[in-house]
């Protein structure tokens, strides 16, 4: 599994084609000139992020990411933080936890649970930060790394703000609500969305508990 995580992860530089169709839900749009960057760098925290959708769209045909099961193993294994500790006005730090997926969730489906030590991220060589010319976050990789990352070396992608809905609310997501937020490279599409922390018992110890995306 090290291996794995250390290896050229989901959305790197290589991707593998898979036709699908990506449906989605009409939502109201948040204009780019009404995007308030505290909404997003306000909710930061330690909070991990997964993957829920990663798609190409060439011409006509949309290309599914993580048709490839060995996309999906990186997937599971590998959760996106963002750490802006400085505010706002500073370039922040994409950083990841590692961690596994759970057999037997405490939670209905389509919820998934999985374990990991949050005690220690990891670190990439991405950083992000506001670009007021272009009123959104942009992350952009600074050169080669052997851990993590959404975008090639020298690369950038931006926060699509027209598809931002991300709110920190354990029980919204748990009702169903959507808070994810999406991200551009190119012509691919990264989709996120919030995980949780939970406790396996009322009383268990800090270390003994997982996380949860809706």
């Amino acid at each position: 599994m090290k291996k794995l995580l250390f290896s050229a992860l989901i959305l790197s530089a290589a991707f593998f084609a898979g036709s699908c169709t990506d449906k989605t839900v009409e939502k109201a749009e948040v204009a780019a000139e009404d995007f308030d960057k505290e909404k997003f760098y306000s909710q930061l925290g330690t909070v991990p992020f997964y993957i829920s959708k990663a798609y190409r769209v060439v011409g006509q045909d949309t290309i599914n990411v993580l048709a490839d099961s060995l996309m999906v193993l990186y997937r599971d294994a590998v959760y996106v933080t963002f750490s802006a500790s400085s505010g706002s006005s500073d370039i922040g730090y994409v950083k990841f936890y590692g961690g596994s997926a759970w057999t037997n969730s405490p939670f209905a489906p389509p919820a998934r649970a999985f374990g990991t030590n949050m005690k220690f991220s990891r670190p990439t060589s991405m950083t992000f930060n506001w670009d007021d010319t272009k009123k959104t976050v942009v992350i952009t990789s600074s050169g080669s790394d052997e851990a993590f990352r959404l975008v090639p070396p020298g690369k950038s992608a931006y926060l699509d703000t027209s598809r931002f809905y991300y709110n920190y609310d354990f029980e919204a997501a748990k009702a169903g609500a959507d808070q994810s937020m999406t991200w551009i490279y190119d012509d691919y599409t990264i989709v996120m969305k919030p995980m949780y922390i939970f406790y396996k018992n009322p009383d268990s110890a800090s270390w003994d508990r997982g996380i949860v995306v809706f």
